[in-house]
């Protein structure tokens, strides 16, 4: 459970543990599957589809406001999918990657775009110069302990041009942080808590706003869930299983995807667990 307090607990991580998760030595996982996390439930690459398409929705007044003159730099890019969105709409973007097998899969996505281009880095150390008019971490801040995230922040802020903006994208709890061990390590922190740890690194202006798309997946993620518990006569591992929880409940998205949740929230049941949110940062120069 996560604490109620809000406050940043100095937060850590084995960094290793988090390098070999990615890295998949066995090489079975999908990279882009990975990358919008739909390897492990089986879910079929129409919910990665969905979940990004609603994402880009999410966000597309903030992109409108970057201009499409405007450089970008992707940190922890993963496959490449939004570097081929930034790269049909911006200028010139730059996707850096530690994981060799995801830096692979999105060259590999964007080699048709001229104005594009992905580095493989650490982009706690590696990061270019810039400076960029935007920067797009994509779910890297959880896998980072709290002092690796001020840090980071700061080095990014550093890299920006005047008036340029951050935007991340994270999942989140509802209050405090919750940090799961183990094989897959992650730091899931609340929005406030995001809020305060951009603060320590001087960036006072944050937006955040709410990720529906990521909702949706994770309501067919804590289905599978149930379904693993209680129906174990069932094959635990079964792409066609996870394709009929997709479908059923894209079939029934007015009330699977909406007005389910919306209900539960009401009666204080959180669910699904999991959120995820956007934050719009503006450091000052």
């Amino acid at each position: 459970m996560a604490p109620d307090l809000e406050q940043p607990a100095g937060t850590q991580i084995d960094d290793e543990a988090v390098r070999r998760y990615f890295e998949d030595p066995s090489g079975t996982a999908d990279p882009a599957a990975m990358s919008m996390m739909t390897h492990e439930f089986d879910l079929p690459s129409k919910a990665a589809e969905y979940r990004l398409a609603r994402e880009v929705e999410t966000i597309s007044s903030w992109l409108d406001d970057i201009g499409e003159s405007g450089s970008v730099l992707d940190v922890g890019c993963g496959a490449g999918a939004w570097v081929e969105i930034f790269a049909n709409r911006f200028k010139s973007v730059v996707g850096i990657e530690r994981s060799p097998r995801m830096v692979a899969a999105a060259r590999e996505r964007v080699a048709h775009l001229p104005n594009a281009h992905v580095y493989q880095g650490d982009g706690r150390q590696d990061l270019l110069e810039g400076p960029f008019n935007f920067i797009f971490l994509g779910g890297l801040m959880m896998y980072m302990g709290d002092a690796d995230v001020v840090g980071l922040l700061q080095a990014l802020r550093s890299r920006l041009s005047e008036g340029g903006v951050i935007i991340l994208r994270e999942s989140t709890v509802r209050k405090g942080v919750l940090a799961l061990k183990g094989e897959y390590q992650v730091i899931y922190r609340s929005a406030n808590v995001y809020r305060q740890l951009c603060e320590q690194a001087g960036i006072t202006e944050v937006e955040p706003r709410g990720n529906s798309g990521y909702a949706s997946m994770a309501i067919a993620e804590e289905l599978v869930r149930i379904r693993r518990k209680w129906l174990s006569f069932l094959p635990k591992e079964s792409r066609l299983l996870g394709s009929l929880t997709w479908a059923v409940l894209r079939a029934a998205a007015p009330v699977s995807f909406w007005a389910l949740p919306q209900t539960l929230n009401r009666l204080h049941i959180a669910w699904p667990k999991l959120q995820n949110h956007f934050f719009r940062l503006k450091p000052s120069s």
